[in-house]
């Protein structure tokens, strides 16, 4: 199905999306003429997708057919166009998705930190307001152990991708399809090793270029060829071997749209789907050697932009919303949208007004890592800049029309750079005045080890 396209709306320089009316109904209808939520409890499913660039699904432009069950989705309700994630890894980022916190403030960026007991989760939130909560996630770093599952009172973290955990998440849903509930449906398939079950592989791959003889992206030789870059010789991937990765990496977006669309057959068959808020979220997307490497750790767009499609009863349907958001306002959205309150903690806001066709204030988004000099970026409107706070280099790229920031445009345009570098300086004062110690995870139980260096984390 084709999305809707957008329209501007006449009280602000910003775009939001909403469907097409004809000009005169535009005319006549204003934005204040909008009926007021009715927010009330209903069924919420969250699937997580974790490593899931934007511009690898259909809706969002990818050519190949990776994503037919997310792109109906997509257009039976809201495509945020340009979401930002508040880290490039999975620890931080899941963290801030399910505490509308940034990094810096909830304490969650190494390997063995784990979210501090006093910071509210989605889960708490959801369970205190009469919600069940259930929690189906892939292991790893989403393990209970450290702590992002809070509040969450049914968790299954177990490794294997859909294939183990979507049955049970099947049957959970089933059990609770007359309460209202929360679904947390996380998936490490995308991520690798790029590794895609058949027939999914072999459709990927057809007409791609062979792979150099010995090839395949798994986790350990992907991350030899990230770590290299710290080298004197960084290696890099031929252009059949990237091309080859990334077929793969496409066809284990398909594997799990596929069983997304099951979840879907299963709520129209329990009579729910209507009244069910579907949420298609990521925590960092992947490079392909766009910027000299592979994986994920840098703060281009190509690892902070993630999908974020909101499918609600409550939202108008087939909109495209082009505002900058971060996926530390997904939180405060979705209580919102049941009615329950949002925790004074949060520093996302609800994006609801986005969702009924409304519009809010622009607002900058902010990412954050501890590698590459322990980097910064600031997203506005038009512009994105990238600081690394070690060396003091500044990157700024116009990323709507140069979406693979390709072009440093920092040198000319100083008065750009000096507004980011201000918003940055606001923005820290903020997380460090309100910021948490994370605890110590402490030693590792082998499974979770295992699981680890599985995805390869852990030498």
């Amino acid at each position: 199905m084709t999305l809707a396209l957008c329209v501007a709306t006449m009280l602000s320089c910003t775009w939001v999306g909403c469907a097409r009316q004809p000009e005169s109904e535009i005319d006549s209808e204003p934005e204040a003429a909008l009926t007021p939520l009715q927010a009330e409890p209903h069924p919420v499913i969250i699937f997580d997708i974790d490593t899931l660039r934007a511009d690898r699904l259909g809706c969002y432009g990818n050519p190949r057919p990776t994503s037919p069950v997310i792109d109906s989705l997509a257009a039976e309700g809201v495509l945020f166009e340009w979401t930002f994630s508040q880290a490039p890894t999975t620890p931080p980022s899941q963290a801030s998705i399910l505490t509308s916190l940034y990094p810096s403030t909830h304490g969650v960026k190494g390997r063995k930190d784990r979210l501090a007991r006093e910071i509210t989760t989605l889960g708490e939130v959801f369970s205190d307001h009469g919600f069940a909560t259930g929690a189906f996630v892939d292991g790893g770093y989403m393990n209970r152990g450290f702590g992002l599952l809070q509040g969450f009172k049914t968790k299954v973290d177990r490794r294997g991708g859909l294939e183990v955990i979507g049955p049970k998440a099947l049957e959970w849903m089933r059990e609770h399809a007359d309460e209202n509930f929360l679904l947390l449906i996380h998936t490490y398939d995308v991520h690798t090793p790029y590794d895609p079950p058949e027939p999914w592989r072999s459709q990927f791959l057809e007409g791609v270029p062979a792979p150099t003889p010995g090839f395949e992206p798994t986790a350990l030789v992907m991350e030899t060829i990230r770590q290299s870059g710290d080298t004197d010789q960084p290696l890099t991937l031929p252009e059949n071997d990237v091309a080859y990765a990334l077929a793969l990496y496409d066809a284990g977006i398909r594997y799990v749209d596929d069983w997304i669309g099951k979840f879907v057959s299963e709520l129209e068959s329990l009579g729910i789907y209507d009244r069910t808020t579907l949420v298609v979220i990521s925590d960092h997307g992947e490079e392909f050697q766009e910027h000299g490497s592979v994986l994920h750790e840098k703060l281009y767009s190509t690892v902070t932009r993630v999908p974020l499609i909101i499918r609600s009863p409550m939202a108008l349907a087939g909109s495209q919303v082009s505002d900058v958001v971060e996926t530390i306002d997904l939180m405060p959205t979705l209580l919102e949208l049941v009615g329950a309150p949002v925790p004074e903690q949060a520093q996302g806001r609800s994006t609801v007004p986005l969702l009924r066709g409304g519009s809010l204030e622009p607002k900058s988004a902010f990412s954050e890592s501890r590698f590459f000099g322990r980097q910064r970026a600031v997203t506005g409107p038009t512009e994105r800049m990238i600081f690394s706070q070690d060396s003091g280099r500044l990157e700024l790229y116009q990323y709507r029309r140069d979406i693979e920031e390709q072009e440093d445009l920092a040198s000319r345009d100083p008065n750009a750079v000096s507004g980011f570098k201000s918003e940055l300086s606001d923005w820290f004062d903020l997380v460090k005045s309100s910021e948490v110690t994370a605890s110590d995870y402490g030693e590792l139980d082998p499974e979770v080890e295992e699981q680890l260096r599985a995805l390869g984390y852990l030498d």
